[in-house]
């Protein structure tokens, strides 16, 4: 089978999931099933704060996409394992028994991306990017705003888009007309929820009167949100410096973003590609689940925009 029809099969699987979580996520967002929602769930996978109430309904959004992920990916043809890396499951092969060493696609997941405006139902996004370890790169990816309700995709054989159900339009990500070539004026995506972020932010002082210039603006944004938001021509740039993000996180973001055009950086200035070292993702993984591999980043549509941040968080 050629790759570009697996590809396709895969985005449409995955969009079907992600609606689906989505949809999921919403109802038990409801003021009623709050209460249940604190309470802890039984031998948790990951250990999250006891004030989020989104450790119950992560692991509910998660048990979902994998079991309709099951019923789909059973469909693909020459397709018969596959591992999944998620952040509530960590890593395991399908079916049950498979050797991961036979997986040729591995399916990066976050059922729940930005739990704490989950919460306080501000936001919050649902992740799936799946790789193909033959061909050592992402071959589809889908980002689901919750709240919004709103579905962007990418993959190998086709253009980046999204999907409005609101108000039912559809749209090409191109970045926006005109992107901006420097901070002055721009509108920069940050994680800021956390104090130690915030705190690193407010300590960038050269970045931030560079922001300043023209009254730019800090967007609080977080994970592959920041990234998209770039790729939709939201704000012009995003930003992690502080922590990065896990694979899971950002790996969707990534994807989406480099097929819309945007120049994502590392903090020495190399590109960021998604290609990936899977095996050695999955050991740091198994060596130290609790603090997995983190990618920080600078992204946007013009590269000199992106150059700039760079120089001046090395500055910094």
């Amino acid at each position: 089978m050629a790759v570009l029809e697996l590809d396709q099969l895969v985005l449409r699987y995955c969009r079907q999931v992600i609606m689906l979580a989505m949809d999921h996520i919403r109802s038990r967002m409801r003021e009623e099933n709050l209460p249940a929602l604190r309470k802890c769930v039984d031998q948790p996978h990951v250990q999250k704060s006891q004030q989020n109430l989104t450790k119950a309904i992560d692991q509910e959004a998660e048990d979902l996409i994998l079991e309709n992920l099951q019923c789909k990916f059973a469909k693909l043809p020459g397709v018969k394992t596959y591992t999944v890396f998620s952040e509530e499951l960590g890593i395991q092969t399908f079916p049950e028994g498979a050797a991961e060493a036979d997986a040729d696609l591995v399916v990066f997941i976050d059922p729940i991306d930005g739990t704490e405006f989950v919460e306080a139902l501000q936001g919050g996004w649902s992740l799936i990017a799946v790789y193909d370890r033959r061909q050592g790169d992402v071959i589809a990816a889908v980002a689901g705003d919750i709240f919004l309700d709103r579905l962007y995709w990418a993959s190998a054989g086709g253009y980046p888009e999204c999907l409005d159900f609101i108000t039912h339009s559809w749209f090409r990500l191109d970045g926006g007309k005109a992107p901006k070539a420097s901070l002055a004026g721009a509108r920069v995506n940050v994680l800021t929820t956390k104090v130690d972020r915030y705190r690193a932010l407010s300590e960038q002082t050269e970045l931030m009167d560079a922001i300043r210039e023209a009254d730019g603006r800090v967007n609080l944004s977080w994970g592959s949100n920041t990234i998209i938001q770039v790729a939709a021509g939201y704000a012009d740039v995003a930003i992690e410096f502080a922590k990065g993000f896990a694979t899971y996180d950002i790996l969707a973001g990534f994807y989406i973003g480099l097929k819309t055009g945007l120049t994502i950086l590392d903090l020495d200035g190399r590109p960021i590609t998604t290609a990936l070292d899977i095996d050695d993702i999955f050991a740091g993984y198994r060596h130290d689940s609790r603090h997995p591999r983190r990618t920080p980043f600078v992204a946007a549509k013009n590269p000199a925009l992106a150059q700039q941040v760079v120089r001046l968080l090395r500055r910094g």
